[in-house]
């Protein structure tokens, strides 16, 4: 380890000078998961590459987390942008912007009529909770293990693994979050038949039931028929059904994203990064009957929400163009699994062939590496016993030219070239070949 951060030091010099200063007075960067084995800063970036502030460049798996669908920094992007620019990037006031972008998430989520937008996916999955419980008057929400939800008190939750793994209980992921507060929430086994008897066991007290269709944590494209008996086993006992595509959404499948690719129907749908095109957005889109709650000067049930930069301008502009994009150039979506599956495939066979403890899981585009011979079940099942091993993996993948973050999620763009494809390919068998010349593996 010693060894190859020396190597790094001397490549990213300006981004350790940078990590020292900015530790004075960033209590964090970004987000707290991420753990980018070796300190670097980008400056710019443009397809499906990023430049650091050493000038150096690197194939950028991150893509945003997922908002860049169409690699970094499009002309469809950079148009919106300076035109609106010229508009004024913030009113506060209601702007005619948003209503088109509004127009298009509607088209693209079978089950939305009418859509609201915030600023993040947090925002959203908290946004529906308090619109569900204020529907149904009940409270309790049911999430399951290895989704991922957002950074707000219901949802920073985790699967206590010495439970019994099909009646899973909960834990908080950090301090801050009242007991008050998760006993509220409901952990469900993933992919597993208690689910829908728990489901059934607690529907008068569950207003909510919501699940990422695709977990990033364990990307697959098999568990259709468990989706689809979930959204029957929910409208049966009167549980609201949400299908968290804040991911998926017009990024799986093709423009309609899960809802349509899985053939599943649900009662709300929260979306954001892609729809966006590289701004803050998130969104919650449901039936017109379902988002009257949230018309505030109406009567009977309604909530409270709101943000300074809901649905302002730039956003609302940006994610227009690109969302337009998407759906005008539907051959986008056939490439981006080509280049995936061709991906997966090559790296699987590498290190199965030469034995090594490791997995490429996909779900399409979206990718998830995990230190282990065989595909997971669910990510119950995923050890951190081989984190030094992989902490040295990824600083081998940095060195070698390729970006992906330290949660190990990362996305394929329609910018990434098939000959991007062959070096991220070629970088993964290095670097992989050199941790285990190391006696790491």
């Amino acid at each position: 380890m010693e060894q190859i951060l020396k190597e790094l030091q001397a490549m990213m010099p300006t981004s350790h000078e940078v990590a020292v200063r900015n530790s004075k007075v960033l209590a964090q960067e970004v987000v707290g998961t991420i753990n980018i084995p070796y300190p670097f800063y980008v400056k710019k970036a443009k397809g499906s590459r990023v430049t650091d502030v050493d000038g150096n460049d690197f194939i950028d798996l991150t893509m945003g987390f997922g908002p860049i669908l169409l690699g970094h920094n499009p002309d469809v992007v950079v148009n919106a942008i300076k035109e609106t620019a010229d508009l004024g990037s913030h009113f506060g006031l209601t702007n005619p912007f948003q209503g088109e972008l509004a127009e298009l998430v509607v088209e693209a989520a079978p089950c939305g009529q009418k859509v609201v937008f915030c600023n993040s996916g947090t925002e959203a999955t908290m946004y529906a909770i308090r619109a569900a419980r204020a529907l149904t008057g009940k409270n309790k929400i049911g999430v399951f293990v290895g989704s991922y939800h957002g950074a707000h008190d219901y949802v920073t939750v985790t699967a206590d693994k010495k439970s019994d793994p099909n009646r899973p209980e909960l834990k908080s992921m950090g301090r801050g979050v009242p007991k008050e507060t998760t006993d509220q929430v409901f952990m469900l086994p993933y992919r597993h038949e208690t689910a829908f008897d728990l489901i059934r066991e607690h529907k008068d007290e569950l207003a909510l039931v919501m699940i990422e269709p695709v977990q990033s944590s364990n990307p697959r494209l098999d568990q259709g028929p468990f989706l689809q008996k979930l959204s029957a086993v929910c409208k049966e006992n009167d549980v609201l059904f949400m299908m968290d595509e804040i991911i998926t959404g017009v990024r799986l499948g093709g423009f309609h994203g899960a809802q349509e690719f899985f053939d599943v129907p649900c009662d709300m749908a929260t979306y954001g990064k892609a729809i966006g095109g590289g701004m803050p957005i998130g969104a919650i889109t449901a039936s017109a009957n379902i988002m009257e709650v949230f018309n505030f000067h109406g009567e009977g049930t309604t909530i409270f929400s709101g943000g300074t930069f809901n649905g302002n301008p730039m956003t609302s502009r940006v994610g227009t163009a690109v969302m337009k994009y998407i759906k005008a150039h539907p051959e986008i979506y056939p490439y981006l699994t080509e280049q995936s599956e061709r991906l997966a495939s090559q790296v699987n066979t590498f290190l199965k062939e030469e034995d090594y403890p490791a997995n490429l899981m996909n779900a399409q585009s979206m990718f998830h590496l995990i230190f282990t011979k065989e595909p997971i079940e669910s990510a119950w099942q995923v050890s951190r016993k081989t984190w030094q091993t992989e902490v040295l993996f990824y600083n081998h993948l940095h060195k070698n030219g390729v970006i992906v973050p330290g949660i190990h999620l990362f996305f394929v763009s329609a910018a990434h070239t098939p000959d991007d494809i062959d070096q991220v390919i070629e970088a993964f068998k290095k670097s992989f070949g050199e941790v285990r010349a190391k006696g790491a593996i």
